[in-house]
């Protein structure tokens, strides 16, 4: 998945020229707004994975008002891309907690690296969260950015050392940490160990026997400390 920046900014020059810069990068602007009420809007009908806001907008808009009025209902990884640097105006803005902070004239690979890094901090943040069950997705890392995968997505996850790899129908993935706490930080019930190298996401599972599961064309071994466990969960489901 691809992941969706939310661009609130007034000066269409330059909300072009971030839109850009970030599709450059294979990522995806979900809209351009130019006030308040055009980013509500927007959040509703396709929700980002970032907003990068301007903090003066057009018609008396704040952008940190924006943000503190989301804050209320729903949190964003925010960037805050403006020409004032103002003591006031950096503590307004500082005390929404933002991912970054850029001034304008701003450098391409500075917002590269701000999306980056937001991305980077908010995946920790998911990952170790205490209310993980109830998100419905994971940032992995692919390459040198992090990718928005659905747990749906992952068909199952095997041990590598202090490290964890995702397979999904598409890519594989490598996180570091390793599978066991990873499996329980996630905490989704989907998700069931079979041996201690493998972890498996239930709804993915096309056949089982009694040593093997079957995911496609991929047979993963059920070991034998695992296989009470394995038969009390496919009895519940079944």
């Amino acid at each position: 998945m691809d992941v969706k920046v939310l661009i609130v900014e007034d000066n269409p020059l330059t909300s072009q020229d971030l839109k850009e810069i970030i599709q450059e990068q294979g990522m995806q602007v979900t809209q351009v707004a130019k006030n308040k009420s055009e980013a509500i809007a927007s959040l509703n009908q396709d929700k980002p994975d970032i907003l990068l806001v301007d903090i003066n907008l057009k018609d008396g808009d704040d952008g940190v008002e924006l943000v503190e009025e989301l804050d209320q209902s729903e949190k964003y990884p925010v960037i805050y891309l403006t020409a004032n640097s103002d003591k006031e105006t950096v503590n307004r803005a500082l005390k929404t907690r933002p991912a970054s902070y850029l001034t304008k004239p701003y450098d391409d690979r500075d917002v590269i690296i701000a999306i980056e890094l937001a991305f980077n901090n908010y995946c920790k943040q998911v990952i170790n969260s205490p209310i993980a069950p109830q998100v419905s997705f994971i940032f992995l890392k692919a390459g040198n950015r992090f990718e928005k995968v659905n747990l749906g997505d992952i068909q199952y996850m095997q041990a590598e050392g202090s490290y964890t790899k995702f397979f999904t129908n598409q890519k594989e993935y490598t996180l570091s940490g390793n599978l066991n706490n990873t499996s329980v930080k996630i905490g989704h019930p989907s998700f069931i160990r079979i041996h201690r190298s493998y972890v498996v996401n239930i709804d993915n599972i096309t056949g089982i026997d009694s040593d093997y599961v079957f995911i496609g064309e991929t047979n993963l071994p059920i070991s034998r400390s695992y296989k009470e466990e394995v038969s009390k969960v496919l009895r519940r489901i079944s």
